[in-house]
């Protein structure tokens, strides 16, 4: 029965590098064929997977809804954005422990959630990402209320200049992101295939059967928060690397937002998250270049992204709830 265990176990980790690794290689592909502008958008939609990952690991996964994702993502970017600023950090210790400050602060609200569902766990966490404001504000000498603090990512080491060339601004962004992106994916693929992903769908399925078969789904319910919360504060502290980090980088559309890209992918799939961010990301552009075509006035232009978004979410959840990934998966089983 070990021995089964373990062959199963590396058959997962297999399959999750070989995904890994065609992941890392189409977006190197991608990043040397898009121009500058292009490649910023794509950092940005690798930031945001791992927030979506985060999501699909919290609420397609285990069924917990959270709308506070967004405040999670705050604490591991003011997290980095102290220890860089006040302690000059460099961004790749800085980042691993604003992963701990998020899980610290999942730990938190996933004490209070595990006596919580629906409803009223969903209304929790978004008074939570009310009060990041609040607290910017409250705590002005350290966290700058709604001017911020400043910080980026920088430019490429001498080191990285030396051996590949000296990469633009953009592409350093994109260059940062993605190993973080592709770590997280590894691990997203592997938790979701892991004897903790079964019981969490189990959980998520019928909570009192889960419970007869002797998961503890309170300690569950609070060790998802925690590994969600780290995906989140991994995704946050790369956010806020793109130039500063205050309330308004971190509003409450944010978690909507995230919650959005997983719905529209497909909540309960890997694939889906990346698809959903893809769709969020570009999709301003997208009807940008449609809208070109018509005299339409600038306050409609402006809302347009956010109206065809909305109607995109009602329509997916109306009419397909699985998501444009979900319906891959349901046609071939």
């Amino acid at each position: 029965m070990c021995v089964v265990s373990k062959l199963k176990a590396h058959s997962t980790a297999r399959k999750s590098l070989i995904r890994t690794l065609i992941f890392v290689i189409v977006i190197l592909f991608l990043g040397s064929r898009f121009d500058a502008y292009n490649q910023g958008q794509l950092s940005v939609v690798l930031i945001l997977f791992i927030g979506v990952l985060s999501v699909t690991i919290l609420t397609g996964i285990s069924g917990q809804l959270s709308l506070g994702q967004g405040a999670l993502m705050a604490v591991g970017g003011y997290c980095t954005a102290l220890l860089m600023t006040n302690y000059k950090l460099s961004l790749w210790i800085a980042i691993p422990v604003s992963i701990i400050g998020a899980a610290i602060a999942g730990l938190l609200l996933g004490v209070a959630a595990a006596r919580l569902s629906g409803p009223y766990l969903a209304g929790t966490t978004l008074v939570v990402a009310l009060a990041i404001p609040t607290l910017a504000n409250r705590f002005f000498s350290v966290f700058k209320g709604d001017e911020g603090l400043p910080v980026d990512v920088g430019y490429s080491p001498k080191w990285f200049s030396n051996t590949f060339g000296e990469p633009t601004y953009e592409q350093w962004q994109l260059y940062v992101a993605l190993p973080f992106a592709a770590i997280a994916l590894f691990f997203a693929s592997n938790i979701l295939l892991s004897r903790s992903g079964r019981m969490w769908r189990s959980i998520r399925d019928h909570e009192s059967a889960a419970s007869l078969c002797g998961v503890n789904f309170s300690r569950q319910k609070i060790f998802v928060f925690v590994v969600s919360a780290s995906f989140a504060g991994l995704s946050g502290a790369l956010y806020g690397l793109r130039g500063l980090v205050g309330p308004s980088v971190y509003p409450v559309s944010l978690s909507l937002t995230l919650l959005t890209a997983a719905v529209l992918g497909g909540i309960r799939s890997i694939s889906g998250a990346f698809i959903g961010t893809i769709i969020i990301v570009f999709l301003p552009d997208w009807i940008d270049l449609v809208i070109d075509n018509f005299e339409l006035s600038e306050q409609v232009s402006n809302y347009m992204p956010a109206l065809i978004s909305s109607v995109l979410l009602i329509l997916t959840v109306v009419i397909n709830p699985a998501g444009v990934a979900g319906t891959k998966l349901h046609k071939h089983k």
